[in-house]
């Protein structure tokens, strides 16, 4: 079962987005405040600058349990962005699956095709993997959501010919400048798309320079990129002499103001200057588009530009759902395969325990003059008696609980705790606090 609760750019403008943005420690955070609560068992987070989703298993498969995991979920991203109420969207069971296949293959991005997004869930999955908060059930719907979204990449046309936010940024640079070479680019941050941006300023020919806060991590991003890098307190010079700037920090604040670029105007002579501003929350504010020969994009105005090519991808998008819908399907199955694990783990405990008891009778009595070899032969055979006596009813079980089956899951999961009293099995383990024996693979420890 997967609950997926989340803000993205299509419920919420940028300033209601940029609110609920989390930083790597805000993430840490929130991974901890949740799944050391009562309703969330699994959790990962991915926050980008068009999503904040938290993708979270609840701690049982009952309906309260869910809309428990959903309102604990909720209620945190609420906590840190109040304004977000009335714009989260939630997705519980196969639905939520669904979606998480639909984010991995690019299907609900801004720039639908875009291959960004599926590096950025990979990110999030491994922190909160690292953190100890991804257990079995995201560990196989993230697989398959991968697996599906590497696919749709393979067999559609999803992102062949395609805009990227990156293309997209450069294309309107090469709008507003023409040729690029010789032209000075920016890029204030270290963001994995700002600096995509920046590397195909480069590549078109743009003079680049890198500022930012930390100057080991300039340094490396400007050695990459064959840029010149510069401190933060040089922004208003470095400014004075760009032509496009891109953004790309985790700043809370904006970086570059309306007081900071107007009295630049008169040093740059009416040269036009193009901000990218691709963080949320914004590096640039809003105001300092309404400046005479400024022009300022934010990640929701790629979007226009991003319809030129919407209906070549919308067609590929359509046949993409039914490869989504495979991938939900497969997931299903196992979900639904787990259902019976109960009834199996019970059944294999209950015959190995009588395997045990009478082992143990043997090798005290009749069979006690067997040496280790024996011993360990005749523990062997008896360990793979039993698994071939148990492979079929493993299987029929759970193909009668994916519906592969002619009977009914629930009756004959019923059906084999009757017959082999599995129930009170489980009862004298809870009341007694009875360990159920397992063949040992040391034959002297059953002496």
């Amino acid at each position: 079962m997967i609950v997926v609760v989340g803000v993205s750019h299509h419920t919420a403008p940028i300033e209601l987005r940029e609110q609920a943005a989390l930083s790597v420690e805000a993430e840490q955070d929130l991974l901890v405040e949740l799944t050391t609560g009562p309703f969330v068992a699994e959790l990962f987070v991915v926050s980008t600058c068009n999503r904040v989703e938290l993708i979270a298993v609840p701690t049982a498969l009952t309906h309260e349990a869910v809309e428990s995991c959903r309102e604990a979920c909720s209620n945190a991203l609420l906590a840190r962005a109040p304004a977000l109420s009335g714009y989260l969207y939630s997705h519980a069971g196969i639905a939520g699956v669904r979606h998480l296949v639909q984010v991995a293959a690019s299907l609900d991005s801004l720039v639908v095709g875009e291959p960004q997004i599926l590096g950025q869930l990979k990110q999030g999955f491994e922190r909160a993997r690292d953190q100890g908060t991804v257990g079995p059930t995201l560990h196989r719907a993230f697989a398959r959501a991968v697996r599906g979204a590497k696919r749709i990449r393979t067999e559609t046309q999803i992102g062949s010919g395609q805009v990227s936010v990156p293309s997209i940024a450069v294309q309107l640079a090469t709008q507003i400048f023409g040729d690029l070479r010789g032209h000075r680019a920016v890029l204030l941050g270290s963001g994995e798309m700002g600096q995509s941006v920046a590397r195909l300023l480069g590549e078109a020919g743009a003079k680049l320079t890198v500022v930012g806060r930390n100057r080991e991590r300039v340094a490396a991003i400007a050695r990459e990129l064959g840029a010149e890098g510069r401190p933060l307190a040089d922004l208003e010079a470095v400014l004075r002499g760009a032509d496009v700037v891109v953004t790309s920090t985790s700043s809370r604040e904006a970086l570059v103001t309306k007081a900071l670029v107007a009295p630049l105007r008169k040093a740059r002579k009416g040269r036009n200057l193009f901000f990218i501003d691709l963080a949320v929350p914004r590096d640039v504010e809003a105001s300092v588009g309404e400046l005479d020969d400024v022009f300022l994009y934010n990640i929701d105005d790629l979007s226009g530009v991003a319809l030129e090519s919407a209906e070549v991808r919308r067609k590929e998008a359509e046949r993409a759902e039914s490869l989504v819908e495979e991938t939900v399907r497969d997931f299903q199955r196992w979900a639904e395969g787990e259902q019976a694990t109960p009834v199996i783990k019970a059944l294999r405990a209950k015959l190995r325990a009588a395997v045990e008891i009478e082992l143990e009778k043997s090798l005290k009595g009749r069979l006690r003059d067997l040496d280790i070899e024996q011993r360990a032969a005749l523990v062997k055979l008896l360990d793979s008696s039993l698994n071939r006596m148990l492979h079929v009813p493993t299987v029929r079980l759970r193909e009668q609980a994916t519906g592969q089956g002619t009977l009914d899951a629930d009756d004959l999961g019923s059906s084999l705790r009757q017959a082999f009293g599995l129930d009170e099995l489980a009862e004298e383990g809870e009341n007694e606090g009875v360990q159920l024996p397992k063949i040992s693979a040391d034959p002297l420890k059953l002496n």
